[in-house]
């Protein structure tokens, strides 16, 4: 092509002489090898000649180096022997110059003393702490003596005074610790939430704080979650099977914790973390499956059954119907109904039942977690106003449907009225025609009369009070200003911006927040009830998943001849390992995880939790470094 392109500008009045290169030749940018050739091109023409500039145009448009042709055979060898030199000389200087950074390296590489880090790692971690500390040292005031405010734990403050002491009397600094608590009340700074959580509450408190940091003082709802997490989990998770292999990685991750805490792998290092959570969960899962009699989705017979068959029952029979020996199974449900004709319809109904009564009592603790907040922050307002019409209209209406549920199940009944339709006729305020006990109507028509007297109760009386107390507070610090501003200016300045109206009250923001928050409890309430049936739906196809890999996959193969179904046996329990493992031990265990994490969030974590706190995070060297990571 480059021939090609010169012959054809030069009309063919040049020749062009290629000779390639044997051995490759290394780019000094790229370091890739590539191959090149060597060409002369001879035409008619002096070296200012027209042809002679329009040869080298074509060279530098291809890229070709260029080099001055030789006039005689003696002015070769001599620039033959300069490149020789040259390429001597760079030769030992590329030499010297490795030699020297092998040196370097060795140096920077080895460790200066016994159990530390490279020499080149201490500059790095060095660096980075100097860097840290100045950072903080910017936000200090001041030129010779400088100062700061803070925030730092109470239960430490002896120790900060202590090392305050040491560095005084070990070198020529001189500092002191003033606490001033008046002042930060005044500022109105909110101060940070600071934790000492230890691993077993770890993996709650970090899923309580991704949702949102607890406010100072508040309560902490990840001491809670430690023991509500895994359980609810277990009640949708229920098995024992698959909650002892659980159960097994839990406790495997527990004596491993050590050793996995450093691994290489981001997952293993947040098993770790996450391993009492885990084990936890096993555990809840095999107590559930305990309460539900199943082991991989069949029943397993515990203690001795209930339920009789009838006597002289025939070979050919299909299908019996059992007797009841008017006992009560000692622990869970009775194995009998697994397998029965109506099973699906009888476990529907108590998982059912079960899940709104684990997520009635679930939100209950949730309203007491808020009454202790009150007490705490003495906010009597909410207290009152609150606190105790929520409980009221919980305990009214869905508390008594808990009671409905288990005053059926120790009262048996021939024709039992159904939950829902007294619970209808309880709010359109219509007699019981089927009544469960004495005085029903009357019971009822009470309950839905403090029910409905609760919600005017959270709506009204509080953005009142708040009006007419911002009325009066206004009024008294109007004189209070006036007295104080000329003896203490920091109050006067406090009281004058009350007086000028900068905190002014909004009635219509208030009650607007009242309303909103009102129907959010009231609508809320109803429909995380319903929201909690999700411990129901999620048993209930765990059970039926488990049951469709086990009949299908390995059951199935049993009535095979012999020997064909001891080969396809041993093949059908590897697939049912592996679909068991991925499915209900994979897929399901994350799904459980997640309707678990929202019940804990939205509807345990709604009755008392603000979530708008902000996490203590003093400065460490030590995290300052493990943030920087390996170099």
């Amino acid at each position: 092509r480059f021939a090609k392109t010169i012959f054809r500008a030069t009309r063919g009045n040049t020749f062009t002489h290629f000779q390639p290169i044997s051995e490759p030749l290394v780019n000094a940018t790229t370091r890739a090898t590539v191959h090149k050739s060597v060409f002369v091109v001879y035409f008619q023409g002096g070296v200012s000649s027209n042809m002679m500039e329009r040869v080298q145009r074509i060279c530098l448009a291809f890229g070709a180096n260029m080099y001055e042709w030789p006039e005689s055979r003696a002015d070769i060898d001599t620039r033959a022997r300069a490149v020789d030199e040259m390429i001597s000389d760079k030769s030992w200087a590329l030499g010297a110059y490795e030699r020297f950074v092998q040196e370097e390296m060795q140096v920077l590489l080895a460790c200066p003393r016994a159990g530390c880090n490279s020499q080149i790692e201490e500059w790095r971690l060095f660096c980075a702490k100097e860097k840290a500390i100045y950072a903080v040292l910017n936000m200090f005031e001041g030129e010779t003596t400088i100062r700061a405010a803070c925030w730092y734990p109470v239960c430490e403050e002896d120790r900060i005074k202590g090392v305050i002491s040491e560095v005084r009397g070990t070198t020529m600094m001189t500092g002191m610790l003033l606490t001033d608590a008046a002042h930060a009340e005044r500022s109105g700074a909110m101060p940070p939430t600071y934790f000492r959580p230890n691993e077993l509450i770890a993996c709650a408190q970090e899923l309580v704080n991704t949702y949102g940091i607890p406010r100072y003082q508040e309560i902490n709802p990840a001491v809670f979650a430690v023991v509500t997490f895994p359980f609810v989990f277990g009640i949708m998770f229920g098995d024992v099977g698959h909650g002892l292999c659980l159960l097994a990685a839990g406790l495997w991750l527990c004596m491993q914790g050590d050793d996995l805490r450093y691994h290489s792998s981001d997952t293993l290092r947040s098993l770790a973390g996450a391993r009492y959570m885990i084990a936890l969960m096993g555990f809840f899962a095999v107590y559930a499956g305990l309460m539900y009699s199943e082991v991989v989705g069949v029943g397993v017979m515990l203690f001795d059954s209930t339920y009789s068959e009838p006597e002289n029952l025939p070979e050919e029979a299909t299908s019996w119907e059992l007797t009841w020996n008017h006992e009560v199974y000692k622990f869970g449900v009775d194995p009998a109904w697994h397998g029965a004709s109506n099973e699906l319809l009888y476990v529907n109904s108590l998982k059912m039942k079960l899940a709104v009564l684990f997520g009635v009592t679930h939100m209950v603790l949730g309203l007491f977690l808020r009454f202790l907040n009150a007490i705490h922050f003495r906010c009597w307002l909410d207290f009152l106003f609150e606190c105790v019409p929520m409980t009221v209209f919980m305990f009214c209406f869905f508390g008594y449907m808990d009671f409905m549920i288990m005053y059926k199940w120790v009262h048996p009944m021939d024709d039992p009225p159904s939950i829902i339709n007294t619970l209808i006729g309880m709010g359109l305020g219509m007699p019981e025609k089927h009544p469960l006990y004495e005085d029903q109507s009357e019971m009822q028509s009470l309950l839905m009369s403090l029910t409905a007297l609760s919600v005017p109760m959270i709506l009204i009386p509080k953005p009142l009070i708040l009006w007419l107390r911002s009325k009066n507070t206004g009024k008294r610090s109007q004189y209070v200003g006036l007295e104080t501003v000329d003896d203490d200016p920091e109050i006067g300045d406090v009281e004058h911006g009350e007086t000028t109206g900068h905190d002014e009250f909004e009635l219509g923001e208030v009650v607007i927040h009242q309303l909103i928050e009102t129907i959010e409890y009231v609508l809320g309430t109803v429909s995380h009830t319903a929201s909690y049936l999700r411990l129901w739906a999620l048993s209930l196809a765990h059970q039926q998943l488990s049951l469709v890999f086990l009949g299908k996959v390995l059951l199935a193969n049993f009535v095979l001849p012999v020997p064909l179904n001891g080969i396809v046996i041993y093949i059908s329990f590897a697939m049912f390992a592996a679909v068991t493992t991925g499915v209900l031990l994979g897929m399901d265990v994350l799904e459980c995880f997640l309707h678990t994490l929202r019940l804990h969030w939205v509807e345990f974590q709604g009755k008392f939790y603000k979530a708008d706190g902000v996490l203590f995070q003093p400065f460490s060297i030590r995290l300052v470094l493990e943030d920087r990571g390996p170099g």
